[in-house]
């Protein structure tokens, strides 16, 4: 096997979700607004809409580019940790390696920043309809794209918590830990606690891209020896 290879998908990852976290910190670190939809996602995405368009497109388009990137990293941990074990189990990780690179930038990313474009554009003219428009497309193109996302990318994090802690690779127990939905579980609850601010905002739109920093962070910080 090709340790180098490996090694570089951890820093890959790490890299990806470095540039998607900067992408979601111009996307979503603003003050918090008194614009109330009944959404608390679609809320904190208005707020950006005092935002430069520049800052949005460069924020957009860091994680578009971002995530596709982060995905190089779970794609050497499906060849390296789990496509070996056999099994329909791995091939069912993959198809969320390929969710991850494929919806994850363009289909969920992407819209955090068109939202709030759209509701700049509009609401000067009409801000009931800003809002309406906001929420239509927030719910018949993010979400769709955000439920499928996420019920592929957490199936395969359950599956490499399991089989981290049967023992079936080369990590330790204690790699069950090294989960991207533990980061984003302490990321929600630091949001939660701060507040609708610009810090606590900027941690709740970054929650994923901080729970990927954690988890190829921690792969790359605690690989086996004969993995380096």
């Amino acid at each position: 096997m090709d340790n180098k290879k490996y090694r570089n998908g951890m820093l890959w990852g790490i890299i990806g979700a470095v540039l998607t976290l900067l992408g979601d910190l111009l996307i979503g670190a603003n003050p918090a607004s008194e614009i109330t939809t009944g959404s608390q996602m679609v809320d904190m995405f208005i707020d950006a809409a005092e935002n430069s368009e520049l800052r949005m497109v460069i924020g957009a388009m860091l994680g578009a580019v971002g995530i596709p990137i982060t995905a190089l990293g779970y794609y050497q941990l499906y060849e390296r940790l789990f496509k070996p074990l056999g099994g329909a189990m791995p091939s069912v990780y993959r198809l969320g390696v390929f969710a991850t690179a494929v919806l994850g930038g363009a289909g969920v990313h992407l819209p955090c920043a068109v939202i709030p474009m759209l509701y700049k554009w509009i609401a000067p003219t009409d801000p009931k309809l800003a809002v309406s428009v906001a929420e239509r497309y927030a719910d018949l193109f993010m979400m769709p794209s955000m439920a499928i996302f996420g019920v592929l990318l957490f199936t395969a994090l359950i599956y490499q918590t399991v089989m981290v802690l049967k023992g079936k690779t080369p990590y330790k127990k204690r790699a069950a830990l090294y989960n991207m939905a533990i980061g984003v579980a302490v990321s929600y609850i630091l949001a939660w606690a701060i507040g609708k601010n610009t810090v606590g905002n900027g941690i709740g739109t970054g929650a994923i891209s901080i729970g990927h920093l954690y988890m190829f962070t921690m792969f790359y910080a605690d690989m086996p020896k004969e993995y380096r």
